[in-house]
């Protein structure tokens, strides 16, 4: 048993003898485990392991084996709204992007760039999902890795090389990789934009070929979904029935697709929804430090009700992110690349 698993244990049992979890979730969360990757005993990246000496993930290859549904995590980078504040917000409204550059104080991160790049590899190279609205605010976008290992690959050259090792030992592992997409309804085809962008050819994961795309939606959905952008190899639709029920639709994805793992990339909403339904196992966020009042405003009290992520005291531990626990946090430099889980309901979720 490693060190960071022994840690984690111990901390699961104080929080039970603390009343702040039930017997059932102890029991959940031992018997879930965890993974622990040393990128340089393991994989031998000696550049990826002087930042990420440990790269955890809150569940191990046997439990995500048993369930019913993919195993999913998030990807976010949050940053201090006031300093020493613990309060958190993951974007600046009216920014392109999200305002992220405004959050890592307008300089691209290591730590960041690094802990989503491993994100996207390592938890999305099966399936990265993410909703209709989200998709067309970055449609010239592919999504994958690059996107965040190109900002270190000249300042960095080691550890990018090293991070597209791990890209060909990870791209061996799959058969079919997919983008799934979560469009609920008919009026989500029309509102989002998305079959116009069709049309044109100005979505990116659309004009693509290695990744499989799956649309998830009701059968409303699907009628006026797949009369513009049709069911093909490369395309497919899963039917929910008459209203959308993401549950069955993740079953779907589990049995029929042979998803095991997902990347949900959906934004916050979609997430705290999935969160909600009780079927996200794990946020891994990237807490920055506060950027300075030149880039984000401290008594901009409208902009902290409209983005925080999570507030310090707010986990099952205290942690910044509610009904939490914090994993593991590795720090890069003055960020922290930090690993929280959710308790998942093994009742409803496990094969036995």
């Amino acid at each position: 048993m490693s060190i960071i698993e022994q840690n984690f244990k111990e901390n699961l049992n104080q929080l039970y003898e603390k009343n702040k979890l039930t017997l059932e979730q102890l029991e959940h969360f031992l018997k879930r485990g965890i993974q622990v990757i040393d990128p340089q005993d393991d994989l031998k990246l000696k550049f990826l392991s002087s930042i990420l000496p440990k790269i955890v993930i809150g569940a191990s290859k046997q439990y995500i084996s048993r369930l019913k549904i993919p195993y999913q995590a998030t990807s976010f980078l949050a940053a201090e709204f006031a300093p020493k504040s613990r309060r958190y917000i993951y974007k600046v409204p009216g920014y392109p992007g999200g305002g992220v550059i405004k959050l890592t104080g307008n300089k691209r991160n290591i730590g960041d760039n690094v802990f989503a790049s491993t994100h996207r590899i390592l938890i999305g190279y099966r399936a990265i999902l993410f909703s209709v609205y989200n998709l067309m605010a970055s449609k010239s976008q592919i999504w994958d890795w690059t996107f965040f290992g190109n900002h270190i690959r000249s300042s960095h050259s080691g550890v990018y090389d090293d991070l597209c090792k791990l890209y060909k030992q990870y791209k061996q592992k799959r058969d079919s990789t997919f983008f799934i997409i979560v469009s609920r309804t008919a009026d989500s085809f029309k509102k989002s934009g998305i079959i116009e962008s069709y049309l044109k050819k100005e979505i990116a994961i659309l004009n693509q070929d290695i990744r499989k795309v799956i649309f998830l939606t009701s059968q409303e959905g699907y009628d006026y979904g797949s009369k513009y952008i049709p069911e093909s190899d490369f395309i497919k639709y899963i039917n929910t029935g008459s209203t959308f029920n993401l549950f069955k639709a993740l079953l779907s994805l589990r049995k029929d697709h042979k998803i095991d793992l997902i990347l949900n990339d959906g934004g916050r909403i979609m997430c705290n929804g999935f969160k909600i339904a009780g079927v996200l196992g794990e946020e891994r966020i990237t807490l920055e430090p506060y950027p300075g009042k030149t880039l984000i405003d401290p008594h901009n009290y409208q902009m902290l009700e409209e983005s925080t992520l999570g507030v310090g005291g707010s986990g099952v531990d205290g942690n910044e992110l509610r009904d939490s626990i914090l994993l593991y946090s590795s720090p890069i430099g003055d960020e922290r690349a930090n690993t929280y889980v959710y308790s998942l309901d093994d009742s409803k979720l496990i094969s036995f």
